[in-house]
């Protein structure tokens, strides 16, 4: 995170239809609305992972990591 406060950026969101990851969420949309909301949870807490900010509950993000290796 940069020293500086005042630095605003963008927000990107990439889509690639072709990566794996998009047709399982795309699947789970179509077929199982728990599964999807379980990948969606997944996905934004890895996301603040790599940018370095805090997971909101940690207990249910490994509950979810744990449910998706099942």
């Amino acid at each position: 995170m940069p020293d500086n406060q005042n630095i605003k950026a963008d927000k990107v969101l990439e889509i690639n239809i072709n990566h794996d990851v998009y047709s399982s969420l795309k699947e789970a949309y179509d077929n199982d609305k728990e599964k999807l909301k379980l990948y969606t949870n997944l996905l934004y807490n890895q996301a603040l992972l790599i940018e370095g900010l805090p997971v909101e509950d940690p207990v249910a993000f490994t509950n979810d990591m744990c449910k998706v290796m099942d």
